[in-house]
C-alpha cells in the first residue's frame, strides 16, 4: 500500500519511510484513479475544513487522512466530528511523526512495535503532586534493581526548588542539535537510587519547545535506562504533554477528588489523541481529605482504573513519608507495571479453590 502525502513536512516523512512504508510526495492533488486502495494524507494548509465534503466525494475509493495543523487545545473538536462523519481519519495538530506511524499501522491492521519503556506522569493541574508521585516511582521502581532515568518534563515548573547544575533548560542546545550521549545522562542528579533531570527553568521559553525535541531526549533516555519515569505536568499546551500522551506505555494521571471538573476535559482532550479513560491509571493524592465526590466514585464515572491512593502529608522536601505498610502496597503496584513493561516475568498466580 502506497500513501500519497500532501502538505506534510519532510522530517515526518523520512520518519514514514524509515518505518517502512512507500511514500510519495505530492505537490498537487494526485488523480484519484491513482489513490484507489491506496492511503492519500493531506494537511489543513492544503484542504480548508470547508471543503472535506467535496474532498471525500472526489476520493471515493481512497483511504483520507485529514492533519489538521492549526494549533491550540480547543477549536478542533468540531473538525474531529466532521472527520468521523465523512468517513476520514484525523490527526490532531502537533501530533509526532511516531503518532503518525501508529495510526497508519492501525488503519492497515499491523502489528506496530511501538513500544517503549517511558512511564507518563500527568496532572489534573498545577500543584496536585504530578512530581511528587513520579518521584516515588521513580525510587521504587529503582529499589527493584532497574536502572532509572526520571526526566523533568513539566516546561512551565522545573520540579526541583534549588538552580541545578542540570537541567532540562541548560541540556536543551544539546537536545536541539540532537548531540546527546551517554555521558549527558551520567551527569544527571543523582537522587535515591535513580537519576534525575530537572526540568526546565526558564519559563519563558516555555512555549518553544518542539515536540521532536521532546521525542528525542525521551528516546535517547530509553537507550540509557531500563526504565524512564517522565513528569510531563499538567499543561496541555506544552510540547511535552503532547508527546508524552501519544509515546508513553504507560500513563498515570495524579488527581484529587475535588479536581473532577478539571480531569473531564483533559480526559476528552486525550480522546481526540485516539486515547481513553482505560487508557490511564488514576493517582488519588491528598485522598483522606473530605469531599463531596470520593476517589470510588470518581474513577467509576469516569472509566479509569485507581492505581493508588495517596494520603495527606504536612509539607515536605523531597520524598513522602510512607510507612512500611504503604511502601509495600506501591512495591506490589511497581511489580505490575514492570510486568506490563516486559522487564519482569509475570508471577505465577496460586489457584483458587471454593
Amino acid at each position: 500500500m502506497k500513501i500519497f502525502c500532501l502538505g506534510m513536512d519532510q522530517l515526518s516523512i523520512n520518519d514514514i519511510k524509515n518505518a517502512g512504508y512507500t511514500v510519495v510526495t505530492q505537490t498537487v492533488f494526485p488523480e484519484p484513479l491513482q489513490t484507489e486502495g491506496h492511503i492519500l494524507i493531506v494537511s489543513s494548509d492544503i484542504t480548508p475544513v470547508s471543503e472535506l465534503g467535496e474532498f471525500r466525494t472526489r476520493y471515493t475509493n481512497t483511504t483520507l487522512i485529514y492533519m489538521y495543523l492549526h494549533k491550540g487545545v480547543k477549536g478542533y473538536k468540531a473538525v474531529h466530528m466532521l472527520c468521523e462523519s465523512q468517513g476520514i481519519y484525523f490527526l490532531p495538530p502537533r501530533i509526532t511523526a511516531a503518532g503518525m506511524i501508529e495510526k497508519i499501522q492501525f488503519i492497515v491492521e499491523e502489528e506496530g512495535d511501538s513500544s517503549s519503556n517511558w512511564i507518563g506522569f500527568f496532572g489534573s493541574g498545577p500543584g496536585i503532586g504530578c512530581t511528587t508521585a513520579a518521584k516515588l516511582f521513580a525510587r521504587r521502581i529503582a529499589a527493584t534493581g532497574q536502572r532509572v532515568i526520571l526526566l523533568g518534563l513539566d516546561l512551565y515548573d522545573p520540579g526541583y526548588d534549588r538552580k541545578a547544575v542540570i537541567s532540562l533548560d541548560r541540556l536543551r542546545p544539546r537536545i536541539t542539535g540532537k548531540m546527546l550521549n551517554d555521558d549527558d545522562f551520567e551527569a544527571f542528579i543523582k537522587q535515591e537510587g535513580y537519576l534525575y533531570l530537572p526540568g526546565n527553568y526558564d519559563f519563558l521559553s516555555a512555549q518553544d519547545y518542539q515536540e521532536d525535541e521532546i521525542q528525542y531526549l525521551l528516546a535517547k533516555a530509553g537507550e540509557n535506562a531500563d526504565v524512564v519515569v517522565a513528569d510531563f505536568g499538567s499543561i496541555p499546551e506544552s510540547a511535552a504533554w503532547y508527546v508524552g500522551m501519544q509515546s508513553s506505555a504507560l500513563r498515570m494521571m495524579v488527581t484529587h477528588p475535588k479536581h473532577q471538573y478539571r480531569l473531564e476535559p483533559l480526559l476528552e482532550l486525550a480522546g481526540q489523541l485516539d486515547l481513553h479513560a482505560h487508557d490511564f491509571n488514576i493517582i488519588i493524592n491528598r485522598c483522606n481529605v473530605e469531599e463531596m465526590l470520593s476517589p470510588k466514585n470518581m474513577a467509576l464515572r469516569f472509566g479509569s482504573e485507581i492505581l493508588l491512593e495517596i494520603p495527606y502529608y504536612p509539607p515536605f522536601q523531597d520524598s513522602l513519608p510512607l510507612g512500611k505498610k504503604e511502601l509495600q502496597l506501591v512495591d506490589g503496584k511497581v511489580q505490575s507495571l514492570l510486568v506490563a513493561l516486559g522487564m519482569v516475568p509475570e508471577a505465577r498466580k496460586k489457584a483458587v479453590f471454593l
